[in-house]
C-alpha cells in the first residue's frame, strides 16, 4: 500500500527545489529521475525506495480537481492548478514524514493546498 498526497499548486512548481529541500531529511536522501518516464524518485543511502513524485500537470477545467477528489466547494482550489501526486510506501516508517515534507516545501514556493489518503 502507499501514502498518497497531492500538491495543488497555485503557480507553476519546481520540482527540483523541493525535492532539494527534502533531501537532507533521514539521514540524507538522494533522488534520480526514471529515464524516459516523467517521474522522480528519493531513496535512503541504503538504496530503498522512499517516495515517487510524478511531473506537475496542469488542470484548467474548473470544478474537475474537486471531482477528482470528492471535495466538495467549501475547499478553496486554485484556477487554474498545477497537480503534483507523490507515492510514499506504507511499510517505511519515515516515507510519510519525507512525502509531506516534500509537498510542503513545493507549496511554499507556490501557494496552493494538498490533499493525502489520511
Amino acid at each position: 500500500m502507499t501514502f498518497d498526497i497531492i500538491g495543488l499548486c497555485a503557480e507553476p512548481p519546481d520540482l527540483g527545489a523541493a525535492v532539494g529541500a527534502v533531501l537532507p531529511l533521514c539521514g540524507g536522501l538522494t533522488a534520480s529521475t526514471v529515464e524516459g518516464r516523467p517521474l522522480v524518485q528519493v531513496f535512503h543511502r541504503d538504496g530503498r525506495l522512499v517516495l515517487s513524485i510524478e511531473e506537475a500537470r496542469l488542470v484548467r477545467v474548473p470544478g474537475e480537481v474537486r471531482r477528482l477528489l470528492g471535495a466538495g466547494d467549501e475547499v478553496d482550489v486554485p484556477d487554474p492548478v498545477w497537480w503534483v501526486e507523490s507515492r510514499a510506501l506504507e511499510e517505511d516508517p519515515e516515507a510519510e514524514t519525507v512525502a509531506r515534507a516534500f509537498t510542503d516545501a513545493l507549496l511554499a514556493g507556490t501557494g496552493g493546498l494538498s490533499w493525502s489518503s489520511r
